[in-house]
């Protein structure tokens, strides 16, 4: 378009918006332009090239870092805390249940997966000590399926001798007694 045809449809677009618009000055983009190249290095200004061997030193720099961080990395090693094994699980016929032990430096907690409970039954944990006192664990409600719980109690693992699950009436459904 024609310097004269954009002062034109910009005149009409101010209008229909209800806001002036001041007319097109045609040498305004021209200076713009040349302020712009003025600032800019050009391709072969030493410090653009410097600023190019920088950048890609740096990307270079981080590729070789994530790279040695995912060969350092044993894919091994467990994820979360370590557990320990229970010394002994026993459970009446009927009822299956595999559990392991955290020593944490506030308690002990036990991750148990049990099956074969009663579903909707409210079944309680209680961790029982060297000198038989017992400790509130937490509890949970049998399912259909695998229950698949995490038990925490303020009694470190040196102190405790077994765990037991207990369903309403007392009776141990689960017991696991520690190494």
């Amino acid at each position: 378009m024609s310097p004269e045809r954009d002062d034109d449809f910009l005149g009409r677009l101010g209008e229909a918006l209800s806001s002036p618009v001041p007319p097109l000055d045609p040498d305004r983009a021209a200076r713009v332009a040349d302020l712009a190249a003025s600032t800019l290095p050009s391709p072969a200004d030493p410090s653009r090239r410097r600023l190019l061997w920088l950048g890609a030193a740096a990307a270079g720099g981080v590729a070789a870092g994530v790279t040695g961080a995912v060969l350092l990395v044993d894919s091994d090693a467990p994820e979360g805390p370590l557990t320990e094994a229970v010394g002994t699980l026993s459970t009446p016929d009927g009822v299956t249940a595999e559990a392991r032990l955290i020593d944490h430096t506030w308690g002990m907690e036990v991750m148990l997966d049990v099956s074969g409970l009663e579903p909707g039954t409210p079944y309680a944990m209680t961790y029982v000590d060297l000198d038989e006192q017992r400790t509130d664990a937490g509890g949970f409600v049998g399912t259909a399926g695998t229950v698949r719980c995490r038990n925490n109690g303020s009694v470190l693992r040196v102190d405790v001798a077994r765990f037991e699950v207990s369903d309403p009436a007392g009776a141990v459904v689960v017991r696991g007694d520690l190494a």
